[in-house]
């Protein structure tokens, strides 16, 4: 079987082919560079989702027989307490389409500050840390939390959520 899955970031792709690796024995990961059809830096969870759902659409049609796509976007929301750092993962099979999200993780006031002015957290976040492409591997996540979390920890939380009603099908109708 094939997992389509619309990112070549490898903090991604591994929590796909842990996840589908566990539900479907010799599921094969396929990760494509797909548009997300949002911002660089999507903004709220609305927009966050929209290019997780893009990205899975796309990574199924652009991969002959394909079973599953799977589209990953990382987001940020401004709230009360200040902005979280969070990802939307869509999960298709062509006919049913599902959505989870990983856990929320308030990033610090000078980065929000530096994202609402228009600012990518990656790049910010290279330039804090010194670590390049800091997105492809432990991430903001891993940095903040001092290894406790890699970016490929939350990722593998959130599709596992995505799948649910795809696991009890009979419960979600």
């Amino acid at each position: 079987m094939i997992v389509a899955a619309g990112t070549t970031n490898p903090a991604k792709l591994k929590p796909v082919q842990l996840v589908f690796g566990q539900v479907f024995a010799g599921a094969q990961v396929q990760g494509l560079s797909v548009p997300s059809g949002v911002r660089e830096q999507p903004i709220g969870e609305e927009e966050t989702e929209l290019g997780a759902v893009n990205r899975a659409r796309a990574a199924l049609a652009g991969v002959p027989g394909a079973a599953w796509g799977v589209g990953l976007e990382g987001g940020v929301r401004f709230g009360p307490r200040g902005c979280f750092l969070f990802g939307a993962v869509a999960v298709t099979d062509g006919t049913r389409l599902e959505v989870g999200r990983t856990a929320g993780l308030r990033l610090p006031p000078d980065v929000a500050e530096r994202i609402r002015a228009g600012e990518e957290l990656g790049p910010i976040m290279e330039g804090l840390t010194g670590v390049q492409n800091i997105k492809q591997k432990a991430g903001t996540v891993g940095f903040l939390t001092n290894g406790l979390l890699s970016r490929a920890d939350v990722w593998q939380m959130g599709l596992t959520l995505a799948l649910a009603p795809f696991l009890h099908a009979e419960l979600y109708g």
